[in-house]
């Protein structure tokens, strides 16, 4: 009896996400180390523990026979951009060379929180599985936390999710542990691999994993905070442009990624305490927010044209046991540029789960991303980040 109870109540408060990460190797791999977008210049053959890269048609074989998974890469430009039918008739007809079982690696999705472009991704994705069921779908997830459209979509037809975690140092880890967190709350966990940025991107501001130790860190607070990942990712194209030897060392931790601790060993204090807001047991309603998670909703015809009348959506989540009811977003202006409210909405979250807020359009914003984010709801912890 005592066994019994011992693992009905594992399983009960065992995430979704772990439960099926015994049953599910993603894609056909006990563990997934994406290198993609290497610097230019790089050769995948020399990294050892690299088994998913970009390869041509051509070469699936090779890499086949070395237990690499080979993938094709594609953009979202002419995926969303087209009738989802010329979508859809697009990435089944591309040249996968003659591999039985192709994979192709979207670059990248998540738009609007569940506006009409991420409605349409949605679509594309499940009528491309419907006509190619061998086709194995990777996707780069940007822009957060995935939105519910899109998990809905990624849980039945994408192998595997790339959520976009480009950070710098550990103000930013935030960035990080609410893509997992949002993971987990949806079930995907067991098929997600969070996408760590390495050395310095193309653009303005775009400061990641630059030193060693930065890596090593970032992969130590991985596996704290999700353990039943799979695996790792690298957007790499910086690597030459950090430390010397940061893409090789990337490859070096990958090769032990299993002996690194998942109890949070030589992360900093305030690492660990950002684990525990996140981690522990919450009864009442608990909501997190961010003024980057609100997107206009964007046309179904082109992601670049907003729908009219224009409507913010803002996604939040709730990590307490109860229901957070009649919950306010409110999006201002910074007080430098009026302070005034722009978009108001009101929405329902469900306990221990992610929602997004359609918040009308009453005013012009003013700035991008740094508008403010205020949330009034009664009874509820509010946790907004990044935090001042």
């Amino acid at each position: 009896r005592y066994i019994l109870l011992a693992i009905f109540f594992s399983l009960v408060f065992l995430p979704t996400s772990a439960i099926f990460a015994e049953k599910i190797k993603i894609p056909g791999m006990d563990r997934i180390f994406a290198f993609l977008y290497l610097p230019k210049g790089s050769d995948p053959k020399t990294l050892r523990s690299a088994n998913l890269v970009h390869s041509k048609p051509d070469e699936w074989e090779y890499w086949v026979n070395k237990g690499v998974i080979p993938s094709q890469g594609k953009t979202w430009f002419d995926l969303l951009r087209n009738p989802v039918d010329k979508a859809v008739e697009i990435l089944t007809t591309m040249n996968y060379g003659s591999n039985p079982k192709p994979v192709i690696c979207i670059d990248e999705f998540g738009f609007d929180f569940g506006g009409q472009t991420d409605q349409k991704t949605a679509e594309i994705l499940r009528k491309t599985k419907e006509k190619m069921p061998n086709l194995s779908v990777i996707i780069w997830q940007m822009r957060g936390p995935i939105a519910p459209v899109l998990a809905d979509a990624y849980r039945d037809v994408v192998d595997l999710i790339l959520p976009e975690a480009y950070v710098g140092d550990k103000k930013d880890y935030w960035h990080i542990i609410t893509q997992v967190r949002a993971a987990q709350l949806q079930g995907l966990m067991h098929k997600t691999i969070i996408g760590l940025g390495l050395g310095i991107g193309g653009n303005p501001g775009e400061n990641w994993a630059e030193t060693k130790e930065e890596l090593e860190q970032q992969i130590r607070f991985l596996r704290l905070i999700a353990p039943e990942s799979p695996g790792v990712a690298f957007f790499a194209a910086g690597a030459d442009r950090g430390k010397p030897g940061l893409l090789a060392f990337a490859d070096e931790l990958c090769g032990r990624f299993d002996q690194i601790p998942t109890d949070g060993s030589g992360l900093p204090q305030d690492a660990m305490a950002l684990y525990q807001t996140f981690s522990k047991p919450r009864t009442k309603p608990t909501l997190v927010v961010s003024g980057r998670w609100a997107e206009p909703d964007r046309s179904r015809q082109d992601p670049g044209k907003l729908v009219q009348p224009k409507t913010m959506r803002v996604l939040l989540m709730n990590l307490g046991d109860k229901d957070a009811e009649t919950v306010t977003i409110k999006l201002k202006n910074p007080a430098s540029k009026g302070g005034n409210v722009f978009a108001r909405g009101t929405t329902h979250v469900s306990g221990k789960s992610v929602a997004v807020a359609a918040l009308p359009v009453t005013a012009k914003w003013q700035v991008w991303k740094t508008w403010n984010v205020e949330v009034e709801a009664t009874g509820c912890e509010i946790m907004t980040f990044p935090q001042k």
